[in-house]
């Protein structure tokens, strides 16, 4: 992706997402199928709904991490301990 220009990053970003989500829900048909939408979210369907003319990602948080942080990141992150502060003493 970071081999193409901004505005192909942007429609290949797109055109990714509508085929794993799916053609966008009405809200109505959003609100109707809600838990649905929330457990098939949880199982790794994503879904896309349709406000006013913008589109809205509904996925689960560990999908989201996956995506954003390398699971390799993510496990050195969860290896981290806090460190005591070191006592500094004055000369």
């Amino acid at each position: 992706m970071r081999s193409l220009s901004v505005s192909e990053q942007s429609s290949t970003f797109r055109s990714f997402i509508a085929t794993e989500c799916g053609p966008p829900l009405t809200v109505r048909d959003a609100r109707g199928r809600l838990y649905l939408l929330t457990t098939g979210a949880l199982a790794g369907r994503p879904r896309l709904i349709a406000i006013d003319g913008a589109d809205a990602i509904l996925m689960s948080l560990a999908e989201l991490e996956g995506i954003l942080l390398d699971r390799a990141l993510a496990k050195f992150v969860e290896g981290l301990k806090e460190l005591p502060r070191r006592k500094v003493r004055n000369r």
